[in-house]
């Protein structure tokens, strides 16, 4: 079927460096593919799936999965590929009781990246990170008393290492025990804080759904967030994003909600929505939405996986990606006229405003907006008398002005405003 690319036959995908991998149970293996869907690799697993993978997260050294093993019970895997076979480091198991009810498709591991200020020698326990170290938001300590585990490397020989911290400094950290290799300014840097479950229930009521805080070291329940918004979700990732001009760079929580990727502030103790991102999974009945089954972010590039393509009736027969982008772009101009009934006396004028925002809402400034109309004698000038200009930019917030002096017959006028998208 046309469009289909990596064509998948399991619902869960995570994307690194161009590559896309995905958890078979039927063959048992963790696939790497390329995005005309050959298979680079496949990486078989130590411990044989027993269920379906419904959403998979990799956080820059491990993989995480999650099944559904039925009884109103939930379990995330975590994973690591090591000589050239992917191992199970970790079973959490989420049973559910009198107090809680488990029944979900999405979750996501909150994954931190960061790269050390200064080298560190062999035997060494004082780490600093150029982001993280003197961040006021990331505790190197887990709700639930945990000191988090770092990835250190790989340094420039390929070597690697976890170690764990001990206490906090100015700029980074000490670890418990020196580390066993040498790794130089800017070698990477990778640690994980928090599951982040969309949960089906709210407590055991199943009339509303809630997003669940898990210790991601121990599997320890923190806390939950109830509300609607979380009931039914399918796909859902952790990324850094740099798309919203007023928060800069932020960690995020990232879930598609019908139409819409949503991005939530973890750090705030409310959930607080840095923002929304318009998306256009809808068939082309222009009302029935399209299932995002998985959602993965690299670079700037959102990755959909969907079993149809956007604008499209027909489903395919394998899942494959659809993309969106982090970058700004013109997604919708909405244009006024005020008043917008004036005489047809070749004298009167209106104003007209064209309002040009991007796939976050949010306005997008110093754009060419260019202005047109049907009418054989009145028409659009950005002064409102013969002879001026038919082109605006937009001003900081996305809206760009002319006017309109009317024709000699009274009718209704058509006035089109065009943005350009670059």
């Amino acid at each position: 079927m046309a469009n289909e690319n990596i064509k998948l036959r399991k619902r869960n995908f995570t994307v690194y460096q161009g590559y896309f991998f995905t958890f078979d149970e039927d063959q048992d293996n963790l696939l790497q593919k390329t995005d005309d869907g050959n298979t680079a690799f496949s990486y078989p697993l130590d411990t044989l799936m027993t269920y379906q993978a419904l959403n998979a997260e990799f956080d820059g050294v491990y993989f995480w999965s999650m099944v559904d093993p039925g009884s109103v019970n939930m379990t995330i895997y975590r994973w690591k590929i090591d000589n050239y076979i992917c191992k199970r480091q970790q079973t959490i198991s989420f049973t559910g009781g009198a107090s809680h009810s488990y029944d979900s498709r999405a979750f996501s591991v909150a994954h931190y990246h960061d790269t050390l200020t200064s080298g560190v020698a062999v035997s060494g326990t004082d780490v600093y990170l150029n982001t993280y170290g003197s961040s006021s938001l990331r505790n190197f300590t887990t709700t639930s008393g945990v000191k988090l585990t770092l990835h250190l490397g790989p340094n420039s020989t390929g070597y690697g290492e976890d170690v764990i911290v001990n206490t906090t400094i100015s700029g980074g950290v000490t670890i418990v025990s020196g580390t066993q290799y040498a790794y130089a300014q800017n070698d990477p840097i990778h640690f994980y804080t928090y599951i982040w479950m969309f949960n089906n229930f709210n407590g055991t009521d199943s009339s509303t759904g809630a997003l669940y805080k898990f210790d991601a070291y121990t599997g320890d329940y923190i806390t939950k967030y109830s509300g609607g918004a979380y009931k039914d979700i399918d796909a859902a990732t952790f990324y850094r994003v740099s798309s919203f001009a007023s928060y800069g760079t932020v960690d995020t929580l990232c879930f598609v909600k019908g139409t819409n990727t949503l991005f939530i502030n973890t750090d705030s103790p409310t959930l607080a929505y840095y923002g929304s991102m318009v998306m256009a999974n809808v068939k082309n009945d222009l009302a029935t939405v399209i299932t995002v089954y998985d959602l993965a972010m690299d670079s700037q590039n959102v990755y959909r996986l969907q079993l149809a393509l956007d604008g499209s009736a027909t489903v395919w027969t394998y899942y494959s990606y659809l993309l969106s982008s982090l970058n700004s772009f013109v997604t919708s101009i909405s244009l006024a006229a005020y008043p917008a009934v004036i005489a047809a006396n070749t004298v009167s004028t209106t104003s007209l405003v064209a309002i040009v925002k991007d796939q976050f809402l949010q306005p997008v400034t110093a754009r060419l907006v260019t202005f047109s109309d049907d009418d054989t004698v009145g028409y659009v000038t950005y002064t409102g008398l013969p002879g001026g200009s038919v082109t605006d930019s937009t001003d900081p917030s996305g809206a760009a002005h002319m006017y309109y002096r009317s024709g000699n017959t009274a009718r209704e006028v058509k006035i089109t405003a065009l943005a350009e998208q670059t």
